[in-house]
């Protein structure tokens, strides 16, 4: 097929955000259109320009697809900023250049797993048959594909075998490399994000990800790949330089989270558990049963399925609550003291639990952090040479309960468990981590405030299947005292204050979102607020400043890392605003806190100071999500804050520019059936109904008082 590309050029350059952007976009389209190993690419190809799908074809060729705090991750597609066979046979090229200059004349043995991925193309991106190689192509496929490389560069392989059905989390993933002596690994998952995407995570020797800068020496690595060296799959096994997983490796792993058992006499409790289709079948589910709990499964999201297709808004992250109604229905219905849940790759974990008044109720990532750490305080001999760790945008409590038990807590770590992760391998390896003397006996707990805790220092990443041991555990003994887990959370909060945290996300998809994002950070720099919702910034702490607690930036992974920027607000307050580093989205954290209510301080009373806490962070992140979007130059109205966070910003642009004007004009002159037939259609282009109630319900409030009954009668037909 013959190209125009001056047209193309013109194209691509009308929706770049920089010239340099369109000139990398250009270049590696023109690559990927003419070079005869890229043409099973080319029917996906022709299809996005025969549709003239520009901001797609810019974003899937703008840049080589970067790594982030998780790894490289992102969607699957045609490109280099996609992920892919290309890209990732590059990527662990890359990597197995790295050991190499890691170990020289070592036999070198990875590990590699794989979740429950298959890649669907659910967002519609691409025309009917033109996927070519990546129709269906799954986690398992890629690491296979990985496989190929890494024996044809002599690196031996452990992985599970593609037919065995059984998929390795993200946790026993970290457990094996260290159990085999593996000079590191590959994950293949995408975690919690939707089901198109997916990525890889490249592991250390300490079963941890790399940290600045050692992890800037694996990009560039990966820079440096100008041939894939690869053998077939098939002979790789035959060779014996690929060795299949066996179930005692399998059962090693369960064994050592079951060792973990703070209380062997606390069994009381009846766990729900959802793995929402992902692999804490193979985790949580068989530890709390060789522990002996009794759990009842939420079946109808038991099997392995990379569609997620009984989650709500395809979105298996315990994170969002929504993700967690199927298995608290399970767990009410069976009369549990507890829900669990886990994302595909079992290392993040959702918690629920009935309140005092018998209604269930999902906690936070900051509220399981608090609870996990209350369970291992109280049931371990706690010396003052003990220690905890979290990073910095985790809730505060957590430092309190350790001070208050006499044990130290490392607290300033950037936004990743890898930073966790390297603390532990730190005092293993050395007997310290900064100032920090400890051995390897010494450590707790470890937590993150996105649902992730660790209970052994055996594993370097977030390990769901510990943490849910201890909170069953700590559910038994609460139950035993005729209370429940939320009543254990406000014993802390009498204790050491209300911690009420929230967390604002606003996505900001492709090319322009990218842009956005980096203009409010550089605008912020620039001019940072003197005050944040009427209240006033104490301090504003930029973490690349190479004089403040972190020192001189080490490379340029380590400064995306430290895209952070933090600020002391009036009356104890703080915010943080960083980019994702996995997904494209900016994220502001906000914590506000009470003094200590005291222990006679009523439920009712803890959940009045909560309602109050909650009420004011909800108001200062409005204000924030408003002042930020015009720091990027966006008109943003106040009621589009009340659209789902799972909506990405363009789509409610969508609706306040085009929608909101047409939607008030018809009103005027249109039935309510017609025009909730026509908005029903219209609709389609911005999300799921239901993540647009709160929006749709404050945009009747800024109608004229003649639309607002109009508006309600349409909502209701819709």
């Amino acid at each position: 097929m013959r190209y125009d590309f001056e047209r193309l050029t013109r194209k691509i350059h009308e929706v770049a955000s920089s010239e340099a952007e369109a000139q990398a976009a250009t270049a590696a389209l023109r690559e990927w259109l003419t070079e005869p190993r890229f043409a099973v690419y080319r029917p996906a190809l022709d299809d996005l320009i025969a549709r003239e799908r520009w901001e797609l074809l810019l974003d899937g060729f703008r840049q080589v697809l970067p790594f982030g705090t998780g790894g490289r991750r992102g969607a699957v597609g045609a490109g280099p900023n996609r992920i892919n066979p290309v890209t990732m046979r590059d990527a662990v090229q890359g990597h197995c250049l790295f050991l190499r200059q890691r170990f020289p004349g070592e036999a070198l043995r990875v590990v590699l797993a794989a979740d429950v991925r298959a890649f669907r193309d659910v967002r519609g991106h691409y025309g009917p048959g033109t996927l070519g190689p990546l129709d269906g192509i799954s986690s398992i496929d890629f690491c296979r594909l990985a496989a190929e490389v890494y024996t044809g560069n002599g690196v031996e392989v452990a992985m599970e075998d593609p037919a065995s059905g059984y998929y390795v989390s993200t946790p026993e993933l970290s457990f094996l490399i260290r159990h085999f002596d593996a000079h590191g690994g590959l994950n293949m998952s995408a975690s919690h994000n939707p089901p198109d995407d997916n990525g890889a995570k490249f592991y250390n020797r300490e079963g941890g990800q790399e940290v600045p800068p050692f992890d800037q020496e694996l990009v560039e690595a990966a820079g440096r790949v100008d041939e894939v060296l690869r053998i077939p799959f098939k002979e790789a096994v035959t060779a014996g330089t690929v060795r299949f997983l066996r179930g005692a490796d399998h059962r090693a792993y369960v064994d050592h989270n079951v060792g973990l058992s703070l209380d062997s006499s606390l069994r009381g409790a009846k766990v729900a558990f959802s793995n929402l289709h992902g692999c804490g079948a193979t985790t949580v589910l068989p530890v709390l049963k060789a522990a002996g709990f009794d759990v009842v499964l939420a079946e109808d999201q038991a099997s392995m399925d990379g569609r997620f297709p009984t989650v709500p808004y395809l979105t298996p992250n315990p994170e969002v609550p929504s993700a967690m109604a199927r298995v608290i229905e399970v767990g009410r219905e069976a009369g549990a003291q507890l829900a669990l849940a886990t994302d595909p790759d079992a290392d993040r974990l959702g918690l629920a639990a009935p309140g005092p008044d018998g209604e269930w109720r999902v906690f936070t990532g900051n509220q399981i952090a608090a609870l996990v750490l209350a369970h291992g305080l109280e049931r371990r001999d706690v010396s003052s040479q003990d220690y905890v760790v979290k990073t910095e945008v985790t809730t505060d409590l957590v430092r309190r309960m350790a001070e208050a038990a006499g044990v130290r807590c490392v607290g300033h770590l950037l936004v990743g468990f890898k930073y966790i992760g390297d603390v532990i391998a730190s005092v293993k390896n050395h007997g310290h981590w900064k100032d920090l003397k400890a051995d390897e006996d010494n450590f707790i707990c470890a937590m993150e405030e996105s649902h992730g805790v660790l209970t052994t220092a055996a594993i370097r990443d977030k390990d769901a299947a510990g943490g849910a041991l201890w909170l069953a555990e700590l559910a038994a003994a609460e139950a035993a005292r005729g209370r429940t887990l939320w009543d254990r959370l406000y014993d802390l909060y009498r204790e050491h204050g209300v911690h009420w945290t929230a967390l604002r996300s606003v996505i900001m998809e492709g090319s322009t979102g990218v842009q956005r994002i980096r203009t409010i950070q550089a605008r912020l720099r620039e001019d940072p607020p003197a005050s944040v919702g009427g209240r006033r910034v104490e301090a504003f702490q930029d973490r690349q400043d190479p004089a403040g607690v972190f020192g001189p930036i080490l490379s340029d992974t380590d400064r995306a890392s430290r895209d952070v920027l933090v600020m002391s607000l009036e009356g104890g307050a703080r915010l943080t605003l960083r980019p994702s580093g996995t997904e494209p989205k900016n994220k502001s954290y906000l914590e506000v806190v009470s003094p200590p209510l005291g222990k006679d301080a009523s439920a009712a009373e803890v959940e009045a100071v909560m309602a109050g806490l909650a009420q004011e962070a909800e108001a200062l992140l409005d204000w924030w999500e408003v002042d930020l979007l015009r720091r990027a130059g966006l008109d943003f109205p106040p009621y589009a804050l009340r659209f789902s966070g799972l909506i990405p910003l363009d789509r409610k642009l969508h609706f306040t520019g085009d929608l909101d004007p047409e939607i008030r004009g018809r009103l005027r002159s249109e039935t309510t059936e017609e025009v909730a037939d026509w908005l029903r259609d219209a609709l389609g282009s911005v999300g799921e109904l239901e993540l647009l109630e709160g929006g749709l319900a404050a945009f009747g409030e800024t109608m004229a008082d003649e639309l607002r009954g109009p508006w309600k009668a349409v909502l209701a037909a819709l």
